[in-house]
């Protein structure tokens, strides 16, 4: 065989080497840049809520149709009555790079975008598939139903899903937001909140309410 052909072919051959590098290697290389919610807030710069287990629980669970829509329903309330609002969030990827990204009210968060870490316990939150009990698997996606519910200020919170989940009547729930009626209090000085991921007649939503405030729902 002629130099040149040799020489040839072990360019070619090189280049389909590097060729399926690259194709086989770019999945890798996507993963990498998947993104871990670190924190989120919606509002505007100077008054917002902080919406982090908000945004972990409804973008965790993949949303709707994988979009997790941004408005006051969803991000549990209105912070700024009659001001342009925007959702902020903070995330890191396996790179250990961080970045924040905008999202205008109004408009979705692709939730396949986030990896978000999830809770064993949720899976326990569905009927079992084939229920027989068809009332009370009609009653679960029709009525109200407590995803996730935490109470306390910033790192200093508990999970009260369950107390939530008691306290549902006919469909409904309403009491006064008070750490006695929350199991006691998480963060001692602290202006605590009440953050209540839930589902009512098919479609999720959220709320927030501040100590010594009702929170009524629907």
């Amino acid at each position: 065989m002629k130099l040149a052909t040799r020489y040839a072919i072990f360019v070619l051959a090189a280049l389909l080497v590097a060729a399926g590098i690259t194709f086989f290697s770019a999945p890798s290389g996507a993963q990498d840049n998947d993104w871990q919610i670190m924190r989120a807030e919606y509002g505007t710069r100077n008054q917002h809520n902080d919406v982090t287990e908000i945004v972990k629980d409804l973008v965790g669970r993949g949303g709707v149709n994988g979009r997790v829509a941004v408005n006051n329903q969803t991000m549990g309330g209105d912070p700024v009555v009659g001001a342009e609002k925007h959702l902020r969030i903070w995330a890191r990827n396996r790179r250990n790079e961080e970045r924040e990204f905008d999202y205008k009210e109004g408009g979705f968060i692709e939730a396949a975008m986030y990896v978000v870490p999830r809770d064993r316990d949720e899976w326990n939150d569905r009927p079992a598939y084939g229920d027989r009990e068809r009332d009370r698997d009609r009653d679960f996606y029709n009525g109200l139903h407590i995803i996730r519910a935490y109470y306390g200020w910033h790192g200093n919170t508990v999970n009260v899903t369950d107390l939530l989940r008691s306290r549902i009547r006919d469909s409904q729930v309403s009491f006064v937001v008070t750490n006695r009626d929350l199991g006691g209090d998480p963060a001692v000085g602290a202006d605590k909140i009440l953050v209540v991921i839930y589902r009512y007649q098919g479609r999720e939503a959220a709320a927030i309410v501040r100590e010594g405030n009702t929170l009524t729902i629907p």
